[in-house]
């Protein structure tokens, strides 16, 4: 079973490869998501409270949503694609250590192109303005970057330059994926 995790800045194009992928057998789990319909009474005291406060869920909860998920895989799927799920580099650590990730799909953008690909998109998330996305962005470049390191010393890594066109982005995928489209 393929075990990848999409990772890159907001609005590099993750989610849109996601779902084309699960034409293929692929399972997306995104983490907000798997937050948005827990019944965990904990997470629905995060989503009642502390996310309008600006506060991170622990990385245990997050895991253990993401865990559970992987168990409830269909034996047919091809594999699963995690979005959003590492976002520093203590989660990269425990995917390798858990064994949750085999795989990393690094999609590279610059800022100006994705801040621009955010506020063109219909039916995004409600907070997509441009204050919201430009801190995501930084957000993104103070936790998660620093995390890549760690993803390409301990993982199979490869960067794609998701400024291209969705097709060509596939493409890409694909190839990386060895499936046919």
């Amino acid at each position: 079973m393929k075990k990848i995790l999409f990772i890159g800045p907001p609005g590099s194009g993750k989610g849109t490869q996601a779902k084309i992928l699960e034409r293929n057998g692929f399972k997306t789990i995104g983490t907000g998501n798997l937050i948005r319909n827990s019944t965990d009474p904990k997470i629905i005291r995060y989503r009642e409270v502390e996310y309008l406060e600006g506060k991170l869920l622990s990385d245990k909860l997050i895991f253990g949503l993401i865990e559970k998920e992987i168990l409830s895989l269909p034996k047919n799927c091809e594999g699963y694609i995690l979005d959003g799920a590492i976002r520093n580099i203590e989660q990269a650590k425990y995917a390798r250590e858990k064994g949750i990730v085999n795989l990393i799909l690094y999609f590279s953008v610059d800022e100006n192109t994705a801040i621009e690909r955010i506020l063109k998109r219909n039916g995004g998330r409600s907070d997509d303005n441009l204050i919201s996305v430009k801190k995501r962005f930084e957000e993104y470049k103070e936790k998660t970057e620093p995390s890549l390191k760690y993803l390409k010393k301990n993982f199979e890594f490869h960067k794609i330059d998701a400024s291209k066109t969705i097709e060509e982005v596939n493409k890409k995928v694909l190839k990386i994926l060895k499936l046919r489209d």
